[in-house]
């Protein structure tokens, strides 16, 4: 006898589980390819920061770098603040503290020169960005992060001898032979 609902049509019985085919171990579902880059994004503020701040960085160690060598120490400064980027942002001025990184790494790797030794560190280097690379106050005050009435202050504080040798700082020659020359 066959079951019947109560409109008088007749009801299936539940069909049996049907058995799901797993993929055996010699084949091997692959998901299709993706195009995805393996390279991490970096934040958009970021970057911005980069484009913003990259030449000067790169201007400020060419003063005291080669240029091969200046522009792998800004690749690396720059490296270290995108590992560091969420302390950097957190703090209320991200110029100033990038700058500090910059600068002190530069002075870690070249002692000031002796006119200029006994000038603080901020003072040098507004004297290297205003006097040498002839910025605005308001550019080296970006630059370093602090307002453009520092720098005048502390460009004008310095002493005629500091601002003289401030415009006559250039990075030492490469050692040893030139380029495509033979020793």
């Amino acid at each position: 006898m066959t079951p019947h609902t109560t409109l008088g049509q007749p009801v299936r019985a539940p069909a049996a589980r049907s058995r799901l085919s797993y993929p055996s171990s010699r084949t091997r579902v692959v998901p299709p390819c993706r195009q995805a880059s393996l390279t991490p994004a970096l934040p958009p503020a970021f970057e911005a920061f980069c484009a913003l701040h990259r030449d000067r960085y790169l201007d400020y160690a060419r003063v005291h770098l080669p240029d091969d060598e200046a522009h792998s120490f800004v690749r690396g400064v720059l490296g270290e603040l995108a590992v560091r980027w969420p302390y950097v942002v957190s703090h209320p001025n991200p110029s100033a503290r990038a700058w500090t990184l910059l600068s002190a790494r530069i002075r870690a790797r070249r002692p000031l020169p002796a006119p200029l030794d006994t000038c603080p560190a901020s003072q040098y280097d507004a004297l290297v960005l205003h006097c040498l690379l002839e910025y605005s106050s308001t550019a080296a005050a970006e630059t370093m992060g602090v307002e453009p009435s520092k720098i005048r202050y502390l460009v004008c504080s310095a002493s005629p001898a500091s601002r003289r040798a401030a415009r006559l700082l250039r990075p030492d020659p490469p050692s040893g032979p030139a380029p495509g020359c033979r020793a």
